[in-house]
C-alpha cells in the first residue's frame, strides 16, 4: 500500500483515486479492438477507450499495477492503422474525418515512463515500432503544412478543439506533443542501441523545436499562439495556456522564459497565484468563460481549470530548471483536485464539473504527487532509483513522507521493492531527504 503524508490532501484521498481508476476499468473486454483490460475517462462516457484519457490514467496507476499498464499499450498496437495512425477512440468516427483524425499524442511520453518502470525488451522493441509509425503518420502529408513544415490538428488533436478542416491551424500544444513525442524516440532507440535512429529523432526533435520557436513565437507580446495556416498569421487574439507547454524539454529559448512567466503569474491572464488555478484561457480574452455542469465541448476548454494542462506545465518548469514554479503549479494542483476528481474546476468556486470521477484527473493528482512533489524516478533502464523532492514555499519546515511505492526490478513473483521518502524543505530554501528501499 502506498502511504503519503502531504499537507492539503490526505491517505484516504490519496486512496479514492486510486479507487476512481478502478471504477474507471472497462466493464466489458475485448472492446473496439482493444483485448486487454483498460480505463475509460469515467462516467456516461461508457465503456470505450479514448487515445488521451486511456493513455493518462496510466501516469498514476502503473504505480499500483505496471502489468496492467503495460498491457494496455499492448492494446495501442492492436489498433494502430498500417499507416501508422491511432484513432481518437474506439468507434473511430467523428463526421467524416475517421482516416486523417488522431488526439493529441500524448502516447509517446506516457509510453515512456511505463516503459522505464520495465526490462522487457520485446515489449519496448514493439512499442518503439508502433511509436515510431505513429510519429511518421504525424510527419506527414495529412498533418504537417508544406510550407512551414509545422504539424496542424483539428478536433482533438488540440484543445481548445474547435478546429474542423485538415491543414487551417498550427497549434502549440500539438507541435510541442510532435517535439516531446520525438526525443522520446530518440531515448527508446538509444536504450535500444539504435545510433541512427537516435540520430534521425534527435534531428526531428531540433528542427520541430525550431519550427516552434520561427513560426509559433511573437515577440511582441512574448508569446506563443496557434498559426493560422490559410491566413499565414499568429491567432493572437487566442491567449491560452498550451503557451506554456513550450517549457517542456527546454523547446522555449532561457532568453524568452521570462515573457512566458509572466503571463503565467499574471492576473490578466492565467493568474497562477489566484484562489484557484491556472485558468486555460487568458482571463482577458473574449473567449474565456466557465462551464457549469456538464462538458459542452471546446468552450469547455476556454477558462475552466484541468490537471491535463496543469501537469504539462508543471513538468515542464521543472525541466527547465524553474524548480519554484514547477512546485507551485504541481502542489496547487494537487490540493484543488484532492478529493475532487473532477473533469474539470470552477476557477471562481473550486467546485468540480463534468464527469465527477474522471480518471485521468485521479491518475495526474497521483503521478504529480509521486514524481514531481516527491521527485521519483523508478528508470530501470539506466538501473537507478532517483528522488529529488521539489516542495513548494508554502510547505518550509514540514516533513513529508512517501511510503510503500513499488520501484526497481520485479522479483519472479512480480512484486518489487518499496521506497520510502522522507522530505523537508528548510528556511533557506534547501530540500533535504533520505530514501530507504526496502
Amino acid at each position: 500500500m502506498i502511504r503519503i503524508s502531504l499537507p492539503g490532501t490526505t491517505q484516504n484521498e490519496f486512496d479514492d483515486a486510486i479507487q476512481v481508476l478502478e471504477e474507471c476499468k472497462a466493464k466489458i473486454v475485448p472492446c473496439l479492438g482493444f483485448e486487454y483490460p483498460f480505463m475509460g475517462p469515467g462516467g456516461q462516457y461508457g465503456n470505450c477507450w479514448w487515445e488521451r484519457d486511456t493513455s493518462l490514467t496510466l501516469s498514476g496507476y502503473k504505480w499500483v499495477d505496471q502489468k496492467f499498464a503495460e498491457n494496455v499499450l499492448r492494446n495501442f498496437m492492436l489498433v494502430q492503422k498500417p499507416n501508422g495512425r491511432i484513432p481518437l477512440w474506439g468507434f473511430d468516427r467523428v463526421g467524416d474525418y475517421d482516416k486523417e483524425l488522431s488526439a493529441i499524442p500524448v502516447l509517446f511520453e506516457v509510453a515512456l515512463t511505463v516503459l522505464k518502470r520495465s526490462l522487457n525488451i520485446d515489449l519496448i522493441s514493439n512499442v518503439y515500432t508502433m511509436l515510431g509509425k505513429y510519429m511518421e503518420w504525424w510527419l506527414s502529408d495529412v498533418k504537417r503544412d508544406p510550407e512551414t513544415g509545422l504539424v496542424c490538428g483539428i478536433f482533438e488533436e488540440s484543445d481548445p478543439s474547435d478546429f474542423e478542416k485538415q491543414l487551417t491551424a498550427a497549434q502549440v500544444d500539438l507541435n510541442v506533443q510532435i517535439c516531446v513525442g520525438a526525443d522520446v524516440l530518440r531515448e527508446f532507440a538509444d536504450f535500444l542501441k539504435l545510433p541512427a535512429d537516435a540520430m534521425r529523432w534527435h534531428s526531428v526533435f531540433e528542427q520541430q523545436k525550431a519550427l516552434i520557436n520561427r513560426y509559433l513565437y511573437d515577440p511582441e507580446s512574448g508569446g506563443y499562439f496557434t498559426y493560422l495556416v490559410k491566413e499565414r498569421r499568429l491567432m493572437k487574439e487566442r491567449v491560452y495556456n498550451s503557451m506554456l507547454d513550450t517549457f517542456k524539454r527546454n523547446i522555449v529559448p532561457a532568453e524568452r522564459r521570462a515573457g512566458l512567466i509572466r503571463f503565467l503569474e499574471s492576473r490578466d491572464h492565467f493568474d497562477l497565484y489566484g484562489k484557484y488555478s491556472i485558468v486555460t484561457a487568458s482571463r482577458t480574452s473574449p473567449e474565456y468563460q466557465e462551464t457549469v455542469g456538464v462538458y459542452k465541448g471546446w468552450t469547455s476548454w476556454s477558462g475552466n481549470i484541468w490537471t491535463f494542462r496543469n501537469e504539462i506545465i508543471a513538468t515542464g518548469l521543472n525541466e527547465a530548471g524553474e524548480k519554484e514554479l514547477a512546485a507551485e503549479v504541481a502542489y496547487r494542483t494537487v490540493k484543488e483536485f484532492s478529493g475532487n476528481y473532477a473533469e474539470f474546476l470552477s476557477p471562481s468556486t473550486g467546485q468540480g464539473h463534468g464527469v465527477e470521477r474522471y480518471g485521468w484527473t485521479a491518475s495526474q493528482y497521483m503521478s504529480l504527487i509521486i514524481e514531481e512533489l516527491f521527485g521519483v524516478n523508478d528508470d530501470l533502464w539506466n538501473s537507478s532509483i532517483d528522488v529529488e523532492p521539489n516542495i513548494p514555499a508554502a510547505l518550509t519546515g514540514v516533513e513529508l513522507s512517501l511510503e510503500g511505492l513499488p520501484v526497481g526490478k520485479p522479483g519472479p513473483d512480480g512484486s518489487r521493492r518499496a521506497l520510502c521518502v522522507r522530505a523537508i524543505r528548510r528556511p533557506d530554501g534547501k530540500i533535504e531527504a533520505e530514501k530507504r528501499v526496502e
